[in-house]
């Protein structure tokens, strides 16, 4: 076979050496061109992919990767469901149970005397601005009276459910300690005392708002937000079913982000007892440590579930950044969409202004009302997640020669 010689090009030389100069150069340009072209087209495909990872159901988002098996007992163990995390909750504060039913019943007159404002005040503006001067001061000193009322049970109802909670704490690390005092030797021998103190102080302290803050929330945005629809039902059924749609597809996206919250919330304690247990190793033997010169190492040891933890952080604070994302966009969509459906429904006549007004408003609390419980749904099952350990540790049975 003949074999193709490659271009010569004569240049104008003395030197016979450089008569003839093949043109490497320019295919070596070439090469290095194509070469740049190649990884400009790999680095977008990199950025490419680095978004779809991000994005919500990326790989970013797995969780399984890390090593959850941090500490020794009862990692195995069934996950702990919302009901029955509750009633163990509940459990814990039988013995004050009139403070519950104190909060509970200021808790339902509070609700009731909110939700009934927005109608009770577009009501006493469309009457003064009618000339209807009895209508005004009625509806002005039902106001008042609601206000009042309201005041009085949110500070009794706070300071009942506050009361409730610090029961809560107290009871749960007394019962979580008294169980880890009557366990066998056996049961130290797997278990470090920087995890065991970790989660009698930080996990544990994770539950010091459950009833204060979460349980409360969640009972008051319900009835606030059942009382929002039944206005909204007798004002106006068809405007009143596009705002149950918005609150429905909040809680389809609230379930997926409620599920991984949990999740990230439990992996982040974990985390957490583990690099306290590294510490308490370590400065219990810093004469060892001293000794060997290995601080580096212990330093590293510490580190990487520091690195960890505010992985896991960052990813919480991102999933929080897309469920802001969905509310504001569904709760924005909800205000053109009242003032849309709302202002037809004034030009065919069905409708009087006075009508939408409430109507707006009360769509208004509606939604807010379900963020609000989605919120505080959130936030319970980030507690929940924390201490899913604790209740386990609760529960572990007693050595035998205490029986």
């Amino acid at each position: 076979m003949q074999t193709l010689a490659r271009p010569m090009y004569p240049i104008c030389n003395s030197n016979p050496v450089y008569a003839f100069t093949p043109i490497t150069d320019a295919f070596k340009q070439n090469r290095e061109g194509c070469c740049d072209i190649r990884n400009e087209t790999l680095h977008f495909k990199g950025w490419m992919q680095t978004i779809r990872d991000i994005l919500p159901g990326g790989s970013w988002w797995n969780l399984n990767d890390f090593d959850q098996n941090t500490n020794g007992s009862p990692a195995a163990a069934k996950p702990m469901t919302v009901l029955e995390a509750l009633s163990q909750i509940l459990a814990l504060v039988a013995d004050e149970k009139w403070i519950l039913y104190t909060a509970f019943g200021a808790l339902t007159v509070a609700a009731l005397s909110e939700i009934s404002m927005p109608g009770i005040l577009t009501a006493s503006v469309f009457s003064a601005q009618n000339d209807e001067a009895l209508v005004f001061y009625e509806k002005s000193r039902l106001l008042v009276f609601l206000c009042l009322t309201s005041g009085i049970c949110s500070g009794l109802r706070s300071g009942c459910f506050a009361i409730a909670n610090m029961i809560l704490v107290k009871s749960l690390r007394e019962t979580v300690y008294k169980s880890l005092l009557l366990q066998d030797m056996s049961f130290y021998d797997t278990e470090a005392v920087g995890d065991l103190t970790s989660r009698i102080n930080s996990d544990c302290q994770q539950l010091s708002r459950t009833i204060g803050n979460d349980i409360h929330l969640i009972l008051r945005n319900i009835l606030q937000g059942t009382g929002a629809f039944i206005h909204l039902m007798t004002l106006s059924w068809p405007l009143a079913l596009s705002s149950l749609v918005v609150c429905i597809t909040l809680s389809a996206t609230f379930l997926i982000y409620g599920r991984y919250q949990k999740k990230a919330s439990q992996l982040a304690q974990d985390f957490v007892a583990s690099a306290n247990e590294v510490a308490q190793e370590t400065l219990s033997l810093i004469r060892t440590v001293r000794a060997y010169g290995t601080e580096r190492e212990e330093f590293q040891r510490f580190k990487q579930w520091l690195d960890r933890l505010a992985f896991v952080g960052m990813q919480e604070s991102v999933a929080f950044g897309f469920w802001t994302l969905s509310f504001s966009t569904f709760y924005r969509s909800t205000q053109v969409l009242a003032v849309l459906l709302g202002g037809m429904s004034i030009l065919s006549g069905r409708v009087s202004a006075e009508q939408l007004t409430k109507y707006v408003l009360y769509c208004e609390w509606l939604i807010y009302a379900a963020w609000r419980l989605q919120d505080s749904m959130s936030s319970l099952l980030q507690s929940l997640g924390a201490c899913e350990k604790v209740f386990q540790l609760m529960h572990l049975p007693p050595s035998s020669e205490f029986l």
